[in-house]
């Protein structure tokens, strides 16, 4: 009767130890959350305004012609770094009236598309700041990217102009152009 007993409580643990490696092994596997994608890019935006800027606070119309490593007339080099994406290259064009002078360039609010060269874009609300020092003026955008390539990830876009590109501002046109180095960061 013992030796009974002791098979049959073998064969149990044997089924209950059978019995959890089914069930666990009929588990679904928990997915790890998916990575990110980020990219890092530099390039230019060649930015045109009418009327020119001034020491008057107007509304003005401003193109953007931006390129993040896309070579042309006013874009002279760039490049992309990305991480989980294809995309290696961007642009953005925009047309908008704003109410600009040249001791006022830009402190908004608006949203941003960069159509990558992948065939997807990015479209993120940001907040514009300033900065004015010695030698450049730095335009710094912050958002956080709401649609497309990238979604989720948190934007900072820099845009820095030297300041002797101002000095048009003391013309009775203006400044009617500025070209400024661009970083465009998603992580």
């Amino acid at each position: 009767m013992l030796r009974t007993g002791r098979a049959t409580t073998l064969a149990g643990l044997l089924a209950l130890l059978l019995g959890s490696a089914t069930l666990s092994a009929a588990a679904p596997a928990q997915a790890a959350p998916a990575a990110l994608a980020t990219i890092t890019c530099t390039g230019w935006t060649y930015t045109t305004y009418s009327p020119g800027l001034t020491h008057t606070v107007r509304p003005t119309t401003v193109t953007v012609d931006g390129n993040l490593n896309v070579p042309g007339p006013h874009s002279p080099t760039g490049s992309c770094l990305a991480v989980g994406s294809t995309a290696s290259a961007g642009e953005r064009d925009v047309t908008a009236l704003l109410e600009l002078s040249c001791d006022q360039l830009l402190t908004e609010t608006g949203v941003e598309t960069v159509r990558w060269n992948n065939g997807t874009a990015s479209s993120f609300p940001f907040t514009a700041t300033v900065v004015r020092g010695l030698a450049t003026t730095v335009i710094t955008e912050t958002g956080t990217v709401t649609s497309g390539e990238f979604l989720g990830g948190t934007v900072v876009e820099t845009f820095t102009a030297p300041n002797l590109d101002l000095l048009a501002c003391d013309s009775p046109g203006g400044a009617t152009v500025l070209n400024f180095a661009t970083v465009l960061t998603v992580l």
